[in-house]
C-alpha cells in the first residue's frame, strides 16, 4: 500500500512533492538533448522535441519519456490545437515542414512541404485563427547571404489538407505569434518589430511600436494581456496592441530568449546571459530563479503542466521547477524542517544531500527517516532511521550498485512526510 501511494504522490503532482529548485526530468535521447520545444495538451501529455532526434512524449509530467515520431527530425515548433491535433514544423537547409498527428502522437504525417534551398534560419510559429483556419509562419534564407531572412506565412483552410501563402515579411526571422483577444494576429521579427492583421492572416501591417531589435517572442496570458519579448525585456499591453508599457528590469543586459505565462497569471523569462527569472506581478518586479539548472546550458523554451514548469535546455535535456503556487499544504510544517536537493545533480556514482531538523520540535527531537525510491516507488535505500535532534545533516548517497535513471528521496518526520525529491543518476 505505502509503494502504491508513493507512486501516485510523485506521479500525481500531489501536496506533498514540493520542489524549490530546478532538478532534471526524465532522459530522452540521452543526457545531452537541445530541446527547442515543449508543448503540454489538455490532458496532461508533454511533448518535447530534441534536435535531430525527433518529438519526445511524457504521459507522466516528465518523468519518462518515449519517442513519438520524426524520428531525426530538426523540430522547432510543437503547439496543440484546439481540436487535440498536434503540429509541428521541422526543416532541413533544403525544405521545411509541417507535420500533424491526429493520435496523441502515435503517428505523425507530412501536412506541408516546400523546398527552400541553402535555407539555415529554421523557427517559425503556428496559430489558429477564429475563422477555423491554420496558419503558419516559418524563417526563411532568401539570400543572397545566409544572414538575408524573412517570414513566409501560410495558410490552410481544409485542416491542413493544402496550403497558400499569404504573405512575405522581410523582417528577419520570426519571433512568436499570437491572437488577441480581439481576433488580431501579432507576429515579432527579428529585424523589423512587430506585425499585425486583422484579416486572419490574409495580410499584415507593420504596428509600428517596437524597435527592430531581436523580438523572439509573444506571448498571451489567461487574462488577455499581450506581452512581447521587446529584446531585453517584456512590454505589456491589456488593450490587445493598442497601448504597450515596459514592464520592469531583470537586470540582465542580454537578449531575451523565452517566455511563458502560467495559468495563474506568473511570467517566466529566460535571457541569453543564461538567467532566469519569474515575476508574480505581470513583469513589474523580477526574481531570478536558476538554482538547479546547468550553468553551461540555456533554457531555449517553456512548458507548463499541472501545476509545473518545464524548461527546455540547449544540451542538457528538460528541467522541472514546481510552481510553488502548486504545491499546496504541506502533510508537515516544511518553513520548519528543510530538505535540500542534492548536489551535483545529475550524479554519478555519489550525491549528496542536506537536510535540517528545526529547534521547534516537540521534545527538541524527532524520528527521522530518510529514504530513496526507485522510479515506480519501491524503497531501494534507507540512508537514515533514527532520533535527530536539532541541528543541519548531511548524507551521501552512493549509486554505485543502480542503473541510470531517475531517483526520489523522501524526508520522514515521526511519521510524517516533510518533503519528496527527485534526482538523477547517469553513468
Amino acid at each position: 500500500m505505502k509503494k502504491i501511494l508513493l507512486a501516485c504522490l510523485i506521479l500525481l503532482s500531489s501536496k506533498i512533492f514540493s520542489q524549490n529548485v530546478w532538478s532534471p526530468a526524465g532522459q530522452m535521447f540521452g543526457t545531452a538533448d537541445n530541446v527547442r520545444s515543449i508543448a503540454a495538451t489538455i490532458n496532461g501529455d508533454l511533448y518535447a522535441s530534441s534536435w535531430a532526434r525527433g518529438i519526445y512524449k511524457s504521459t507522466n509530467l516528465g518523468v519518462t519519456w518515449s519517442l513519438s515520431g520524426l524520428a531525426g527530425k530538426r523540430v522547432s515548433v510543437i503547439v496543440d490545437a484546439p481540436n487535440g491535433n498536434i503540429y509541428a514544423l521541422s526543416m532541413t537547409v533544403d525544405s521545411s515542414y509541417i507535420h500533424r498527428s491526429t493520435n496523441e502522437g502515435n503517428t505523425w504525417t507530412n501536412i506541408f512541404v516546400k523546398s527552400f534551398p541553402l535555407n539555415y534560419a529554421g523557427g517559425g510559429a503556428i496559430v489558429f485563427p477564429y475563422d477555423g483556419s491554420i496558419l503558419a509562419a516559418f524563417s526563411v534564407t532568401v539570400g543572397p547571404t545566409i544572414g538575408d531572412v524573412s517570414g513566409f506565412v501560410y495558410k490552410s483552410t481544409d485542416n491542413g489538407s493544402s496550403w497558400f501563402r499569404t504573405v512575405q515579411i522581410g523582417g528577419g526571422f520570426v519571433g512568436g505569434m499570437v491572437i488577441t483577444s480581439d481576433n488580431k494576429i501579432l507576429i515579432g521579427t527579428s529585424l523589423s518589430g512587430v506585425f499585425y492583421s486583422i484579416n486572419n492572416g490574409n495580410s499584415f501591417a507593420h504596428l509600428g511600436t517596437f524597435p527592430p531589435v531581436f523580438i523572439r517572442t509573444i506571448i498571451k496570458a489567461d487574462d488577455d494581456a499581450v506581452y512581447v519579448s521587446d529584446a531585453f525585456g517584456l512590454s505589456r499591453s491589456t488593450d490587445n496592441g493598442a497601448s504597450w508599457i515596459n514592464v520592469g528590469s531583470q537586470q540582465s543586459t542580454s537578449y531575451l530568449r523565452a517566455a511563458i505565462s502560467a495559468p495563474d497569471g506568473t511570467l517566466y523569462i529566460s535571457m541569453d546571459d543564461r538567467k532566469v527569472f519569474y515575476s508574480t506581478n505581470r513583469g513589474d518586479k523580477w526574481i531570478q530563479m536558476n538554482e538547479g539548472l546547468p550553468s553551461a546550458a540555456y533554457v531555449y523554451c517553456f512548458g507548463y503542466s499541472s501545476g509545473k514548469l518545464f524548461a527546455g535546455t540547449t544540451n542538457a535535456g528538460v528541467y522541472v521547477y514546481d510552481s510553488p503556487t502548486s504545491v499546496g499544504d504541506p502533510v508537515a510544517n516544511v518553513n520548519d524542517y528543510r530538505l535540500e536537493q542534492n548536489y551535483p545533480n545529475p550524479f554519478n556514482p555519489n550525491t549528496i544531500i542536506n537536510f535540517e531538523v528545526p529547534s521547534n520540535v516537540k521534545n527538541q527531537i524527532s524520528k527521522i527517516k530518510f529514504a530513496v525510491y526507485d522510479i515506480s516507488g519501491k524503497e531501494v535505500s534507507v540512508l537514515v532511521n533514527e532520533i535527530k535532534g536539532p541541528g543541519k545533516y548531511e548524507v551521501r548517497f552512493d549509486g554505485s550498485n543502480f542503473s541510470s535513471g531517475i531517483y526520489f528521496y523522501k524526508l520522514e518526520a515521526d511519521g510524517e512526510t516533510i518533503d519528496v525529491k527527485r534526482m538523477m543518476l547517469v553513468k
